[in-house]
């Protein structure tokens, strides 16, 4: 009897320590993608946070409605929490601010330690001269010397890079996509122009985080947290609350590239390390808590589709949904303007 209760007890210690090892498996490698995904896969990304602004967890697939064109769709693949990410980082680098960019690359530096196992990132500057993409985050001084002389060459201009981050996303492993963008907004001349990157963002599969960075010489209010605009009718001078300036218009720019992909954009007062480092901390949070839902559509039209995402809960009315509320299929890959040069191993 006594040699039944031990082998029973033994049994039931070895079920135990299989279980506790299992659960400490990734989830990466509990729930690997059995899906097959195809050019036509349309993802979705969505955030769900309650009335008091908490994020919302522990929904099942069969709880979401997804919608397009107002047909219900079937959701083809599921994923909550950490599953792999793709994240793109676009950052524009100011050599005559070398303590901004200190305070920038030290919080990004932060950002991508918490990346986990099957995540892939990539670091893209640019300036005037040019633009540079590493697998890491490099150093101020290194940027500095990079960008000494001539430049890197490359896509110039905000808007041209940004069409070489989302190619470069787009061929990423994951189907979890997003992007960080640490720019003023503003664009130079170049390829492309800010009605060309509407269209692009339609096709765009990814969230766009932006974060504004205030530029003194062009935004003469910068560090005063004070907006003003002019009367341009009556010529009335200066008045406080808006403002019309160039760095406005790139606050603007930033912000609806965040709406329409269905991410927020930040503005940072301060700009000082540990400010940065809070906001990309949110944003890691926010990449973490995150549903990604995909569908193929019934029907492949190059047109600009709706999507509208409902939660089937009884207590739905409570929540708030922040996902892109159009897509666009890719019908043949973007050009880029110019080949983009890369660091081929840390400095």
């Amino acid at each position: 009897m006594r040699w039944i209760k031990r082998m029973t007890w033994a049994i039931s210690l070895l079920a135990t320590i299989t279980a506790v090892g299992q659960a400490q498996i990734p989830l990466e490698q509990q729930q690997p993608e059995t899906i097959v995904v195809s050019s036509n896969l349309v993802t979705v990304n969505v955030i769900v946070t309650d009335r008091e602004g908490r994020y919302v967890r522990g929904l099942k697939a069969e709880q979401f409605l997804l919608y397009d064109d107002n047909v219900k769709q079937q959701i083809a693949h599921f994923s909550v929490g950490p599953t792999p990410v793709s994240l793109g980082i676009v950052y524009e680098f100011d050599p005559t601010a070398p303590a901004r960019s200190l305070a920038v690359l030290s919080a990004l530096n932060q950002f991508v330690s918490v990346l986990r196992l099957g995540d892939t990132v990539f670091f893209t500057a640019y300036t005037t001269k040019g633009s540079v993409t590493a697998d890491f985050i490099p150093a101020t001084n290194d940027l500095l010397k990079h960008f000494s002389g001539s430049g890197p060459g490359g896509p110039a201009n905000l808007y041209d890079v940004l069409y070489a981050a989302a190619d470069r996303l787009h061929a990423s492993p994951n189907v979890k996509r997003s992007l960080l963008v640490i720019s003023d907004g503003a664009g130079t001349s170049g390829q492309h122009r800010y009605g060309d990157l509407q269209n692009r963002l339609r096709e765009f599969d990814a969230q766009i985080y932006t974060i504004h960075i205030a530029v003194p010489g062009v935004d003469q209010f910068a560090g005063y947290r004070r907006w003003v605009f002019e009367d341009l009718t009556r010529q009335t001078g200066r008045r406080s609350f808006l403002n019309n300036s160039e760095a406005e218009i790139g606050r603007a720019v930033l912000a609806e590239m965040s709406r329409v992909s269905g991410a927020i954009s930040y503005s940072a007062e301060s700009e000082s390390e540990p400010e940065l480092t809070a906001i990309c901390t949110q944003i890691a949070t926010e990449l973490r808590g995150q549903y990604t839902l995909g569908f193929y559509p019934g029907r492949i039209t190059s047109k600009s589709h709706k999507l509208k995402l409902l939660i089937d809960a009884t207590n739905r009315k409570h929540f708030s949904l922040s996902y892109r509320k159009s897509y666009r299929l890719v019908s043949k890959q973007s050009k880029v303007v110019g080949d983009v040069p890369v660091w081929p191993a840390p400095f």
